[in-house]
């Protein structure tokens, strides 16, 4: 039997999105100090961070709230999103425990990175994080012309790899982009679940871990269930 094949999501499930959004708003805070006084500093970064919904909200959608929020900041749109988009990538760490596993698992099955966003933005991340070697099949919306949940996306990556549905895990952290945009074309499904409880409006997926950097046995036993 040919050994099945692995899908990845990128962000905050390879990589620890979150973290680089943190440093990222440390460093708008740094280089803005009047337009976050200490008084409500706390309550801007908290702001900020739910604007942001995990990098879920629109990039345009967050940097128009943001701009609009905080107009001291001297920026538009675009150029926040400039910023954003040259800065934040920069902020990704390598972790590499993480790139030893998913290099062992290259080893021994197809394996790709199916994520939403730019070549620009993503391919950076890959890179700092280490991955880009490790993980040269890469099929990124900004790409591919099509954003999860659309099926094309999945699509694009089953045709490279010449394998079916049904041989195939998509692992992601995002409900509905990642578990459901996978599950319905027939692949099995990893929620990385961050310690968010399942949204009880929609089918469970097939396993479930926490997260996967310092967690990989966790993710590792679910492949070794999985096959």
């Amino acid at each position: 039997m040919r050994p099945r094949a692995v899908f990845f999501d990128l962000d905050d499930t390879l990589i620890d999105r979150a973290g680089a959004f943190t440093r990222y708003v440390d460093s708008l805070v740094a280089r803005y100090p009047a337009v976050f006084p200490e008084a409500r500093r706390a309550e801007s970064v908290a702001w900020l961070h739910t604007v942001d919904g995990r990098g879920g909200v629109s990039r345009s959608a967050f940097c128009q709230q943001v701009t609009e929020a905080f107009p001291g900041l001297g920026l538009t749109p675009d150029a926040l999103w400039e910023d954003l988009a040259s800065r934040l990538p920069q902020l990704v760490h390598e972790d590499a425990d993480v790139c030893d596993w998913v290099a062992s698992v290259a080893r021994c099955r197809p394996v790709a990175v199916v994520s939403n966003g730019s070549a620009r933005v993503q391919r950076t991340k890959l890179a700092r994080a280490g991955l880009a070697d490790v993980l040269p099949e890469v099929f990124l919306s900004g790409e591919v012309g099509a954003s999860k949940p659309d099926a094309r996306i999945f699509e694009a990556a089953l045709a490279h790899i010449g394998r079916p549905p049904e041989e195939v895990l998509h692992v992601g952290d995002d409900p509905e982009r990642d578990v459901m945009g996978a599950a319905r074309l027939g692949l099995a499904t990893c929620w990385v679940s961050h310690g968010r409880p399942w949204p009880s409006a929609l089918p469970p997926p097939t396993f479930t871990v926490e997260c996967i950097p310092k967690r990989i046995d966790d993710i590792a036993g679910v492949l070794t269930r999985w096959t």
